[in-house]
């Protein structure tokens, strides 16, 4: 299923209704695909809830906004023109791949923001501009090279 049907799910069911009646100021803030699929995240009140299929709507439980000093942009997944795996298909990436992590969110314009963990540890991040394709930063960095926060 592809992530405008799962959206489509995700808005007509109960759940969201029920939330989205409760919450009418709530928008899609970003999307992130693990390995059940997509997770749906709506920001309202300073909080975030995610809503994500199994076989019925799951709603999961809400949680403090991580970015406090910067404002969220609703996600409008209509303005959507390049999928996943075009994105994907523009990145160059040598080395056997890992570990994905995948966010479709909203910056200045709407984004794909992928993360790859290679095998010999190498993390490649890629935002790619999800309207045009244009690759907006790509980096590579060893993971050895991360420094621990105290």
């Amino acid at each position: 299923m592809n992530l405008q049907e799962e959206f489509s799910k995700i808005i007509e069911s109960e759940d969201y209704k029920e939330f989205k009646k409760e919450n009418p100021d709530s928008f899609l803030a970003n999307v992130f695909l693990d390995k059940d699929g997509w997770q749906f995240n709506f920001s309202y009140d300073k909080k975030m809830i995610s809503f994500y299929l199994q076989e019925d709507v799951i709603k999961t439980e809400e949680s403090e906004v991580y970015e406090k000093n910067s404002q969220l942009e609703e996600l409008k997944l209509k303005e959507i023109k390049i999928d996943l795996e075009k994105a994907e298909n523009l990145i160059k990436a040598e080395e056997e791949i890992t570990k994905k992590i995948i966010i479709l969110q909203q910056k200045e314009v709407p984004l794909w923001n992928i993360t790859y963990i290679t095998s010999s540890m190498d993390v490649i991040n890629v935002r790619i501009n999800a309207i045009s394709g244009e690759i907006i930063k790509q980096n590579t960095e060893n993971i050895l090279n991360f420094k621990a926060t105290q």
